[in-house]
């Protein structure tokens, strides 16, 4: 699980860029912070789907975006 402070920072990210906070979201931001490989958005994707998870190729490449716009990721 994610530090509190962690996941109040993403909030205020996606609020700030007028985007809801929802499980999906969150999943992202687990699957990114949890694993220090590099990987590309497609991989993050599939590793999500391959864990029985919802979520739609289009949520996980804008949440990347808000993800390194934040600096929670990097390029």
């Amino acid at each position: 699980m994610l530090e509190s402070k962690i996941i109040e920072n993403f909030k205020s990210a996606l609020k700030s860029e007028n985007m809801k906070f929802t499980p999906q979201r969150l999943s992202i931001l687990e699957n990114v912070v949890n694993n220090k490989e590099h990987r590309e958005c497609e991989e993050i994707y599939l590793s999500l789907v391959d864990s029985d998870l919802n979520v739609s190729r289009a949520t996980v490449y804008r949440t990347m975006d808000i993800l390194v716009a934040h600096n929670f990721a990097r390029k």
